[in-house]
């Protein structure tokens, strides 16, 4: 499988948008906690978009960035190789898990953050969207408000691959591009990419009050 660290990403080409964390219009706003004791705790991960049933998921690619395009057939067919990042954080306003997909260019904001406040988890942020909903140049504001410890143990995270990362074999994957599907599954409906129920139950806590932001 094609993990890759933030020292690896440069290696991987490509941006993007979001996932089941969203804020959706500007100035939209939520105090969240990244769950990971600091960056080295991110994985990215190397995906091929493809279309399944009537919606688009990700694959899992076969190969790391500096092994032969033949050990995964879909790079040999020369399908696009995507970088994302799903990353674990705890909604302090929702008062649950949710998942946030970005692009490899988070691996340096989070190293940022996780050089000032480690551990990471520990520390509330308030993200604050700027572009309006549909503008292609929205980006987030960070904003450090408050540290309060938790244990990292206390919380449910979820595997993307598997989950919202289909993980297939280099046969189901040959399967794919002599028949347009994969075999014997049904991911086009019951595990589609936007069914929240095929991540695991979220741990819920009392939010947090709110105190004023510092600006980061």
């Amino acid at each position: 499988m094609a993990e890759f660290s933030m020292n690896e990403a440069d290696n991987y080409g490509g941006n993007g948008g979001g996932s089941f964390f969203t804020l959706k219009d500007d100035k939209d706003k939520a105090r969240v906690r990244f769950l990971y004791r600091g960056v080295e705790d991110v994985k990215g991960y190397a995906c091929h978009k493809v279309a399944v049933g009537d919606k688009d998921r990700y694959v899992n690619c076969l190969r790391a960035y500096n092994e032969p395009l033949d050990k995964c057939p879909f790079c040999a067919a020369q399908l696009k190789v995507t970088p994302r990042l799903f990353l674990s954080l705890y909604n302090e306003d929702a008062g649950e898990v949710q998942v946030w997909e970005r692009s490899k260019s988070y691996f340096q904001r989070l190293a940022s953050l996780s050089s000032r406040y480690n551990p990471l988890h520990n520390e509330i942020i308030e993200i604050e969207r700027s572009g309006k909903k549909g503008d292609m140049h929205t980006t987030y504001e960070f904003y450090p408000i408050e540290n309060e410890p938790i244990n990292l143990d206390d919380f449910e995270i979820t595997n993307p691959l598997g989950t919202i990362i289909l993980d297939k074999t280099a046969e189901d994957m040959n399967v794919y591009l002599d028949t347009g599907a994969f075999p014997d599954t049904n991911e086009g409906s019951s595990n589609s990419y936007n069914n929240r129920e095929n991540l695991e139950q979220p741990q819920r806590r009392t939010p947090s009050n709110n105190p004023p932001r510092r600006a980061f």
